[in-house]
């Protein structure tokens, strides 16, 4: 029946516009509303216009449902100051609301709306004024005014708006339309509208009040109490005092929280044995009869029976809360399953708890005699509680827990989010609404604000809709409020197209898209159905177009589509769910997911990168060939990919004749070599030629190519005269018309490791055929995907190179929680293998152990049972999963103890620890983690599917050394990253001139020369050898000095290694100091040195004896250290150590004793680091300022630290008036100068000042201080044109205020900016400001500041690798 509201709006619009068919505005379900009128009355408005408005504001009063309990209606005027006409409790009939418009006269004045809207929300839309928000009704303001404002209408307007009241705007005639778009809701074409005159306001009534009812209906939804269905599951042996104390509590609680069917709907059952249900949660309609039915409820105890919750939660999962019991998910209502247990259960709980709560239900344990470990392994997270007293729920239950942004997401501060939803007709309304919920809750867990992230929507169907640009909202507030009343339209899917039209409309730099300054652009498609047009192509666009895209599919999303839309890898970008309601518990994952790939991308990817190829530079010989795929079915962009992708690959590798070398084979239906390894002359000409490919097409003959690359690798050995590593990277779209198998074996069997690539159609078999193991296939969705795993590959082929020398403990932490399924825990099994198979496995070497956590610990072997590879592996084969609870901390304190000497660990070398877990710790992990690596143990957290990201944080006290995957499936995907990283050297020898100067005295046998030589071998393998790498010299000597070889001669590893004296050079005395002499000339250009471009010059002398004169022993070796010439002396068995030392200038880190020839052919293994860090340059030039935080978040003794940490720097630096200058500022709320570069020029007058500057306390204005500092940059303050300038961040959290900007302003006048964060602050930040990741460097606390100085430094003084030179 057409309500009263409708019949009197057709009366007004019958009489408005007479003679045209009059809309019908169904405005039934707008009962109820607080709308406040706006009126400009500036003197702009003449009194004929100020009669307008009235007549307007009558015919809308008179079209609405007027009443105590409906609309009410409140009125403002303004000029230059605001007047109260009526408030919203004035008036409560139409009647006199009416008389109460005639009253109102023009103010006259000027036009001041900013105060008026103020005026607005203080004044009006408050309890005391009438307004009915706290009962949930719907709070309009509707603006009028005809000029500009003479004040700031943004800010006013926008709180106004986050109190949650709509805001309409209608200008007239010069009204100033942006101040009208800051005034009103988004969009504008809903909220806005514009006259030409006020007699054009009669005009607009329909239009607007049917906005306004539409608003007003949907924010009433947006209002509406959510109740909740909860379900109680009493354990039938709990005692009977509890049992009473139980019922008794839920009676109140009944009570209190006025259960019934239209309310908290309420659900009993008690399980034992079996479970029985006592009632269902539709089966009693009022509150009374809930309360008789509890009185009634009596337990049946089954004495020395089972106690099985594990089935119990099967049956609740099934049929608790189902539409048919009364469960009303599909409304949105919160659902909580409430288990009161009387002992642990006898049967597995996990797994069908997990189900439960994927459904979005909040499991709740109560102890009535069960272990709270029993309830950690199946409630939801914060919901274990140690007695039965149900009230204790109260509060949870009624009050729906807010959204905030959650911990995973705090560090992802930086990205641009577009969510492309569908609004199809088959989602319907009801569905759609739990759509918005989930929308809503995902954009709860952001960080939107200016400079953070900014989110767009789009919604779909047949067309696609531009709700929110990128720029349309700065606050979070306010998209909130938006998505609650996201419009809803029906119609078709058109997937493909909104993909598209995101693509050309959303990520645009006119809308807000920070793509150019390299901010993450992220996209997340959201659909129920398959799509009406191909999505195909649209996605591939938007991926090419940087975008990340994740695919959300419900119900009967076509998963197909879901694959082909998301980005690499598919399974961390692909979700999932079987209704809407399931909608609520896949936010928790989805958001991890996008946040922690946020950080990924921006910090752990390019970090990696970094790794892999300084891992790479020891990879010193390799043929690679590409066999790349030219077929038909591959499109010109297509083939563009594949080039970009070899194109990255060979930016990794040392290319050059003597190092690697690749060559590329193209093939349709005939291969046809492109370039011969032979060409690979050096970096830039490989890649000329990978540009110059043509694209052809043809059929797909992969066993052809496949055959042709034997004779190609044959010639490989030959024209380089040895066989080196050889790998073939084979790359094809789609099935072989021929056989692979067959010339895949046959160059296996050639010694070739073959790694195959398949995109879009490839058959998996094949693949596996081709590369003959399946850790050697890597199959991907598109060729735009290629970009994601060249780190995969190059990490697979450099770790063997890596991996060789290194020593170490490596202990794995595994959990076996229940959580983990048998499968997914023989997966953990075999990615700890994978792992395990690429480090050397010796005695002298790399020591492996693993313990298995869970409730209660195991130690399946330590460290010392096993010296071989195999042992291991089988060990690890035969671990049994204990099937418990998960408590990390205990672990952690207990794994502690097998790194002690005691317990075979060897804590002066390095020692590592890998935690695996699935879960959250259940117990407290800080303290034990921070005990582990203040004992020097470096801890590394992998989680995999609900692993807490905060706690794996802490666990390994870096985010660079935390890894997180979505399932166990994924865990493949990092075992090479994670083996490579165990065989990170904290330092790699890649740039120096190294001369050894040998004694061949005759004191010194062939056997015992023989172990010199394995010495010097065993040092050049520890470095990389180029031309424009390190280089080697070798000068003996006994009475007269000889040189073998210059540092120009060779220039590769093997070169050098095959230049080494098999016989013993002539016999003679031990002239050691005529030798220092001799050896000085061999350092300068003409023998290939390069002091000129500040290469380390390093001189190690290798001795068995006293020198025959060692009264000139300092003179020459002082000389050589005055030229820059670093000495480091190794002596032998009669070796003199007061002459070593003074041969190394007293320094005892340089000198080396062993008293056998045996012992010297391991002596590498101890010298390595202090060799390695002999050829990092000291930081010789340059200008570097401090700016170190001394907020309250830091505390006096911290303080303390980080300036002795300062002090360290500086100590590391060659400071002096014409080397490096200092300067040192602090900050918290503003910046403090301390000294500036121009005023100390010696270590001792700058860590004085260092030590003495004081601590002040207040907040952290980060921002503030990059503006300020830049003046410390400034000549008149010390700074030097031609020098390096450096700043040095050194803080301990987030900044209050934005750093991009000032730190970008650093960046644009060529100041390099590093960053040191301590504790809570975001990798993103630190980003933002370093503006580069190698620059970035984090740590858990300040207790271990000392523990990064050393790779402080070396970045800070890593000068880049001299230019080729053409020196003899």
């Amino acid at each position: 029946m057409m309500g009263r509201t409708s019949f009197v709006f057709s009366l007004i619009v019958a009489a408005l516009f007479s003679g045209f068919a009059a809309q019908k505005i169904d405005c039934e379900n707008a009962t109820v509303a607080d709308i406040v009128f706006l009126v400009d009355g500036s003197s702009s408005i003449s009194p004929e216009n100020f009669q307008e408005v009235r007549s307007f504001l009558r015919s809308f009063i008179e079209a609405l449902d007027i009443g105590p309990n409906k609309v009410h209606i409140g009125l403002a005027q303004y000029s230059d100051e605001p007047r109260q006409e009526f408030l919203l409790m004035d008036h409560s009939d139409r009647k006199s609301l009416l008389a109460a418009v005639e009253k109102i006269q023009l103010l006259g004045g000027g036009t001041e709306t900013g105060k008026a809207i103020d005026f607005l929300q203080k004044q009006y839309f408050t309890k005391e004024a009438g307004s009915r928000l706290g009962q949930r009704v719907p709070q309009i303001a509707i603006v009028i005014t005809d000029g500009q404002s003479t004040d700031e209408v943004k800010e006013p307007a926008q709180k106004l708006r986050q109190d949650g009241v709509i805001v309409f705007g209608i200008g007239v005639g010069e009204a100033n339309q942006k101040q009208l778009e800051s005034i009103a809701n988004w969009p504008p074409d809903r909220f806005l509208h514009s006259l030409d005159s006020y007699q054009a306001l009669q005009g607009l009534m329909e239009k607007l009040l049917e906005t306004v009812c539409v608003s007003v209906v949907a924010q009433k939804e947006a209002l509406a109490e959510r109740f909740a269905d909860i379900f109680f599951l009493v354990d039938s042996g709990i005692v009977q005092g509890q049992f009473v104390s139980f019922t008794n509590d839920l009676l109140k609680l009944i009570d209190q929280i006025n259960a019934g069917a239209s309310t908290y709907r309420v659900g009993v059952a008690q399980y034992g044995q079996d479970t029985q249900v006592e009632f269902l949660l539709n089966a009693h309609q009022t509150r009374q009869q809930l309360q008789s039915a509890v009185s009634g409820f009596r337990l049946r105890p089954q004495p020395n029976q089972p106690h099985n919750l594990g089935r119990a939660l099967q049956m609740a999962n099934t049929r608790f809360f189902t539409s048919e019991a009364g469960g009303r998910a599909h409304l949105g209502a919160r659902q909580f399953l409430v288990v009161v247990s009387g002992r642990d259960s006898d049967d597995p709980v996990y797994k069908d708890a997990q189900m439960i709560k994927s459904a979005g239900v909040t499991v709740v344990g109560m102890s009535a005699g069960a272990s709270i470990d029993a309830l950690q392994r199946f409630v939801s997270s914060g919901y274990a509680f140690d007695s039965p007293k149900v009230l204790i729920l109260k509060d949870s239950i009624l009050t729906e827990k807010k959204d905030d942004i959650t911990e995973d997401c705090k560090g992802a501060n930086i990205a641009d989010i577009v969510f492309i939803v569908d609004e199809s007709g088959s989602i319907g309304t009801e569905n759609f609404k739990l759509m918005r919920t989930f929308l809503h809750s995902i954009v709860s867990s952001l960080d939107v604000r200016p400079n953070k992230v900014q989110v767009g929507i789009v919604s779909y169907n047949e067309e696609s809709k531009a709700q929110v640009y990128l720029n349309t909202f700065d606050n979070r507030e306010e998209i909130l409020q938006f998505i609650k009343i996201l419009p809803y339209s029906e119609g078709g899917t058109n997937t493909g197209a909104a993909l598209n039209f995101a693509r050309t409309n959303i990520f645009i730099e006119e809308k807000g898209s920070r793509k150019s300054k390299g901010v993450q652009q992220v996209a997340v498609v959201i659909t129920d159905g398959e799509s009406q047009d191909r999505v195909h192509e649209a996605a591939i666009s938007l991926r090419r177009a940087d975008v990340t895209v994740y695919s959300v599919g419900i119900e009967n999303a076509n998963m197909e589509e879901l694959r082909d839309m998301a980005s690499h890898p598919i399974d961390r970008h692909v979700f999932n769910v079987n209704s809407f309601t399931e909608l609520k518990a896949l936010k928790n994952s989805l958001q991890k997911v996008i946040c922690e790939n946020i950080i990924d991308q921006a910090v752990k990817v390019t970090t990696r990168e970094s790794k892999a190829k300084k891992a790479c530079v020891k990879k010193d010989e390799a043929d690679i060939f590409f066999l790349m795929d030219d077929s038909g079915s591959i499109g010109n962009r297509d083939f563009e990919d594949m080039q970009n992708f070899i194109l990255r690959f060979l930016g990794t590798f040392n290319i050059g004749p003597d190092h690697v070398r690749v060559g590329l084979v193209k093939y349709a239906d005939d291969p046809s070599l492109e370039f011969d390894l032979t060409a690979s002359s050096n970096v830039d000409n490989l890649k000329k030629s990978v540009e110059n490919i043509t694209h052809e097409g043809g059929g797909t003959e992969t066993g052809k190519a496949l055959k042709s690359m034997g004779p190609h690798f044959r010639r490989a050995m030959e024209t380089r005269g040895h066989k080196v590593p050889e790998y073939l990277i084979v790359i094809t779209d789609g099935e072989s018309t021929d056989k692979v198998k067959a010339p895949a074996e046959e160059l296996r069997l050639q010694g070739v490791i073959i790694f195959a690539i398949g995109v879009k159609e490839s058959n998996e078999a094949e693949l596996l055929d081709i590369a003959g193991d399946s850790k050697r296939t890597i199959q991907v969705n598109n060729f735009d995907a290629l970009k994601s795993i060249n780190n995969d590959i190059i990490t697979d082929i450099c770790t063997e190179d890596a991996c060789r020398d290194i020593q170490g403990d490596i202990c794995f932490l595994a959990d076996g929680s229940e959580s983990i399924s048998k499968s997914d825990f023989i997966k953990m099994k075999e990615f700890m293998k994978a792992v395990i198979s690429k480090s050397a496995i010796e005695q002298n070497k790399v020591h492996v152990g693993l313990m298995q956590f869970s409730t209660d610990n195991r130690l399946e072997f330590p460290l010392t049972r096993y010296y071989s590879r195999e042992e291991i592996l089988k060990a690890i084969d035969n671990m049994k999963q204990l099937d418990q609870g998960t408590l990390t901390g205990k672990a952690l304190t207990e794994v502690s103890q097998y790194f002690d000497k005691t317990n075979g660990g060897r804590p002066d070398i390095s020692q590592r620890l890998i935690v695996i877990t699935d879960g959250e710790a259940k117990d407290e992990v800080i303290g034990p983690a921070d005990a582990l690596r203040k004992k020097g143990v470096v801890v590394y957290a992998i989680g995999v599917v609900d692993a807490n990201t905060t706690q794996l944080g802490e666990i390994a006290g870096s985010l660079d050394r935390v890894y997180s995957e979505k399932n166990f499936d994924a865990l493949k995907d990092l075992e090479s990253q994670v083996a490579l990283e165990l065989c990170r050297k904290d330092c790699t020898i890649n740039n120096a001139d190294v001369i050894f100067l040998v004694d061949s005295s005759k004191s010194i046998d062939d056997t015992e020369y023989g172990s010199m030589r394995i010495f010097m071998e065993s040092i050049v393998k520890q470095t990389t050898v180029g031309k424009d790498m390190t280089r080697f010299g070798l000068i003996s000597y006994s009475n007269q000095p000889q040189s073998h070889f210059s540092l120009h001669d060779y220039d590769s590893k093997r070169k050098v290694l095959a230049a080494l004296p098999k016989q013993k050079p002539t016999e003679g005395d031990t002239h050691t100091g005529e030798a220092l002499q001799f050896s000085l000339q061999y350092f300068n250009a003409a023998h290939g040195g390069r002091k000129a471009f500040n290469v380390p010059q390093i001189l190690m002398v290798i001795t068995d004896g006293a020198a025959t004169n060692p009264y000139i022993l300092k003179e020459h070796s002082d000389a050589l250290r005055d030229n820059g010439i670093i000495v480091i002396s190794v002596g032998v068995k009669e070796a003199n150590i007061d002459q070593l030392e003074t041969m190394a200038g007293g320094d005892k880190s340089k000198v080396f004793f062993v008293d056998n020839f045996k012992a010297l052919e391991t002596l590498y293994e101890t010298m390595s680091s202090a060799f390695c860090k002999s050829t990092k340059p000291a930081c010789k030039t340059g200008d570097f300022v401090f700016l170190l935080d001394q907020s309250s978040s830091i505390n006096q003794d911290e303080h303390d630290i980080m300036k002795n940490f300062t002090t360290t720097l500086v100590d590391s630096f060659e400071v002096g008036e014409k080397l490096v200058h200092i300067g040192l500022c602090q900050f918290s709320d503003d910046p403090n100068d301390e000294f500036y570069l121009n005023e100390y020029y010696n270590k001792e007058d700058l860590n004085r000042q260092i030590l003495n500057a004081d601590y002040s306390g207040g907040n952290t204005y980060l921002g503030r201080a990059l503006d300020h500092v830049k003046e410390y940059f400034e000549e008149s303050r010390g700074s030097r044109d031609q020098v390096p300038k450096n700043l040095v961040v050194i803080t301990d959290g987030d900044s209050h205020d934005d750093v991009e900007d000032a730190a970008d302003v650093l960046r644009d006048r060529n100041i390099t900016v590093f960053t040191i964060g301590v504790g809570d602050v975001h990798d993103m930040q630190l980003l933002q400001i370093a503006g580069t990741p190698e620059r970035m460097f984090t740590v858990r606390n300040y207790d271990v500041l000392h523990s990064i100085k050393q790779s402080v430094v070396d970045v800070m003084c890593n000068d880049p690798p001299p230019p080729p030179t053409d020196s003899p």
